[in-house]
């Protein structure tokens, strides 16, 4: 880590001597988005697009990475044309490719300008247009971030203000808005940040550059509070051979504050570093000043033995604990970058998105798609008898009800809760279809096989979504049961006809149930998984053997 004092001019001049000089750097931990000048190029497009007569933007724009034009290839279009600067580049566009791509770029977006949001025309003249390849070949991968808050903030912008261009340039040059670098994603480049910003973070190699300044002195303006009124009120504080009592007081006392803030400020510099600690400096042309912080470390070394060259005086204690091995990480977070989408060096050129995973979709047997995995039994049809109390999809929706809410009661409260609810005019049973639908769903529940499947540890209607053999499996279980040894499921074939022999249950179900068990088993590896199918129009139900789920027409692919 670089650690300055302020940020300021010398911030920006190190950053770019690091990168002239081949030093891999992160830049300033914070930034003012308007003066990157990634963003500055994509100020200077949306000005021309609202001001295409504006020539000098106009040439800032066709200089910059956007336009691709060089300096000479600029004079040769705008020396001697008779009229603006975009009027010879569309006249003239045929002449040369340069132009040709420069004009393609500024009119594409100047016909959408008027008709699409900040965000979406910024978007577009990144990405298709190849705005972003451009500037990041120009500008190096640094000019990512800058660029993707710039879009960002354009988003943000229309959250809250109509979607004018105009009203976002306003809006940003007047808001100051900063970008901050997040210093655990820097890797091993080095970090050049405040010491304000480095607090609670460490680097093995610490270099102090910025250490000869002072704190800036108060304005002639001090602000102190009226004993009387306990309002604050304005003192002028002029020179030091007019200045009152109470100004001379309060400047003391707010240089008194000054000084503290920055001996902790030292403090901070001087402990984050692992390793090696580097301090240097300029010397101003007034000389040093004892309160700087060179000044008060160089009191420092006095009282140690340190070792001197004439240039440098280094001071330096043995190891108390064991290094920790850093190569690994070091190395591993080289290789953190961009992402993939935005390309590399040198053209920049977007990479094609990887192929999304395949998308959940619940199990239905019953889909025309699965029709190639054979019939499923054949579905009572709802003309076969127009009056309700024959209607058989309403008596298997009563009981697929039943199935689900029962098992909430108490096993001695289950009869007499099924009767009265089917006995409800709204259900429209006949006489004695009530007594007939309320014993075959006490027969199911009493079944010995599935007499935990409704117990008080068991679930209806779960979700359930998991990867069986490269398949995504999604659906959503009728009755589900998680014991200390086993796992038992249920799904209800409603209005179907059972098989007469288990070995003719359809390949569809077989299928379902194979896939839930798959993902059962894989959620509970310690435990066996229990199939069976309760097919309601007869009340029946059909524990299906494993032999029978991993048969290979069974599985999931």
């Amino acid at each position: 880590m670089v650690l300055v004092r302020r940020r300021n001019d010398f911030g920006r001049a190190l950053v770019r001597a690091l990168k002239v000089r081949g030093v891999p750097v992160a830049g300033l931990d914070r930034l003012m988005l308007a003066e990157q000048l990634a963003v500055q190029d994509l100020m200077a497009l949306a000005d021309v697009l609202l001001l295409p007569q504006d020539d000098l933007t106009f040439a800032c724009l066709l200089t910059s990475p956007l336009g691709g034009l060089t300096d000479d290839s600029l004079m040769d279009l705008a020396i001697g044309r008779s009229g603006p600067l975009w009027e010879a580049l569309n006249a003239r566009s045929a002449e040369r490719p340069e132009w040709q791509a420069a004009w393609a770029f500024f009119a594409s977006l100047l016909s959408r300008v008027d008709y699409v949001s900040p965000h979406a025309l910024f978007a577009e003249a990144l990405g298709p247009l190849g705005g972003r390849a451009r500037l990041l070949a120009r500008l190096g991968p640094e000019a990512a971030e800058p660029v993707d808050e710039l879009l960002n903030a354009a988003l943000a912008y229309g959250r809250a203000h109509p979607a004018s261009l105009q009203g976002f340039l306003h809006w940003l040059r007047r808001s100051g808005a900063e970008v901050k670098r997040e210093a655990e994603g820097a890797g091993s480049l080095v970090r050049v940040m405040t010491v304000h910003g480095a607090k609670g973070l460490q680097a093995p190699l610490v270099i102090l550059p910025d250490t000869t300044a002072l704190p800036p002195d108060e304005p002639a303006i001090l602000w102190a509070t009226d004993p009387k009124t306990k309002r604050d009120v304005p003192i002028w504080s002029p020179r030091k051979e007019i200045r009152c009592w109470a100004a001379q007081d309060l400047r003391d006392a707010a240089a008194q504050r000054r000084m503290q803030e920055h001996n902790r400020l030292l403090y901070v510099a001087l402990t984050r570093a692992e390793d090696r600690l580097l301090v240097c400096g300029w010397e101003p042309r007034r000389g040093l000043d004892d309160s700087c912080w060179y000044r008060l470390i160089q009191h420092g070394f006095d009282a140690l033995p340190t070792e001197s060259d004439g240039e440098s005086r280094r001071y330096a204690t043995p190891q108390q604990v064991p290094a920790h091995m850093a190569s690994t990480p070091t190395e591993a977070s080289r290789d953190v970058g961009l992402p993939r989408w935005v390309g590399a060096a040198p053209d920049w050129r977007a990479a094609p998105p990887s192929a999304e995973p395949a998308r959940p979709e619940r199990l239905a047997p019953s889909r025309p798609e699965n029709v190639e995995f054979g019939p499923v039994p054949a579905a009572a049809t709802p003309l076969a008898a127009r009056k309700t109390s024959h209607n058989r999809f309403h008596r298997g929706t009563l009981l697929h009800a039943l199935l689900q809410y029962l098992p909430d009661l108490p096993n001695e409260r289950r009869a007499a809760a099924a009767r009265a609810w089917l006995d409800r005019p709204g259900n429209g049973l006949a006489d004695g279809e009530a007594d007939a639908l309320s014993q075959e769903v006490m027969a199911i529940l009493g079944h010995a096989e599935l007499a935990p499947l409704f117990g008080p540890r068991s679930r209806a209607e779960v979700p359930l979504t998991g990867l069986v053999n490269g398949a995504v499996v999604g659906g959503l279980v009728d009755r589900l049961a998680v014991l200390d040894d086993r796992v038992i499921i249920a799904d209800y074939k409603t209005n179907r006809r059972p098989p007469a022999r288990i070995e003719d249950t359809p390949v569809l179900y077989l299928r379902q149930m194979a896939a839930y068990r798959g993902v059962l088993r894989k959620i509970f590896p310690d435990r066996a998984v229990s199939c069976a199918l309760v097919w309601t129009q007869a009340s029946q139900v059909v524990m299906l053997p494993d032999e029978l789920l991993d048969l290979p027409s069974a599985g999931p692919t």
